[in-house]
């Protein structure tokens, strides 16, 4: 099945929430929600505010987030647009700490979590796993413009493919070029983010902050850009069991919202 969200038709989604720790964050709903089946996919916008700190956590699944706003930490590392970030299942990260401009980043599963499992409470909850942090840091292009002087397509490996399906990779195309993307059946699902440019499927088109996942068995999704080119990245997740069970239910980030 193919999942496929354009960013202006998840706009009017957007709610303002506020955390446990009672900092304020916005968030929009793509694909899922907090009360999704674990098995269907689950993708978020995020816009933490200025200054903000999320404490150092996990979940219980695999993650990508992408990094396409602002600035700040994320534990040791500086990240700034376009960053990638992988953790494995139960593996922890953060804290997250947003810089005077905040951060604003994708939030991105194959399998859907209700929120995270903050420490040190929620170390109990931590079950045994390869523990596993990835970080790329990701050159888009400066402006629209130099998307139109591609010939065709260019593709860079983010993340190389593994035996056990995680990869990742940034794909560059001028002006009405068609691409297929990698094989789904080599991995656990994949996302297609959209960076610049328009992201053409099925005859619908996909802007700037636009989500696309592709579950196994579909072919490689097949895509043209616009005439303003595209800039996009493909995040492939490894294998996984389908009905796996968490270790209890993960504390929602946000209870209360506040618009």
């Amino acid at each position: 099945m193919i999942h496929a969200k354009s960013f202006a038709e998840v706009t009017p989604d957007r709610f303002v929430g506020k955390l446990f720790n009672g900092e304020t964050y916005a968030r929009t709903n793509y694909l899922g929600s907090d009360t999704s089946h674990r098995d269907t996919p689950q993708a978020l916008l995020v816009e933490q505010s200025a200054n903000s700190v999320i404490p150092p956590h996990f979940h219980g699944i695999d993650q990508f987030q992408v990094i396409v706003h602002g600035g700040g930490m994320l534990g040791k590392h500086a990240v700034k647009p376009v960053c990638v970030h992988y953790a494995n299942a139960y593996t922890g990260y953060g804290p997250l700490n947003a810089e005077d401009d905040g951060i604003f980043y994708f939030t991105l599963r194959a399998q859907s979590e209700p929120g995270a499992f903050f420490f040190p409470e929620g170390r109990k909850f931590q079950k045994a796993n390869e523990r596993r942090n990835l970080t790329a840091d990701v050159d888009v292009v400066a402006d629209g413009d130099a998307l139109a002087v591609i010939s065709g397509v260019e593709q860079d490996i983010v993340f190389p493919q593994e035996e056990a399906g995680l990869a990742a990779w940034h794909v560059r195309m001028g002006p009405n070029a068609d691409f297929t993307g990698p094989d789904p059946t080599k991995g656990g699902g994949q996302y297609y983010v959209v960076m610049r440019g328009t992201l053409n499927h099925d005859g619908k088109d996909f802007e700037k902050w636009s989500c696309v996942f592709v579950e196994p068995p579909e072919d490689g999704l097949a895509i043209t850009s616009g005439a303003d080119g595209l800039e996009v990245l493909i995040l492939q997740y490894p294998f996984w069991q389908t009905g796996t069970e968490l270790a209890g239910d993960a504390p929602l980030y946000a209870e209360d919202k506040m618009d």
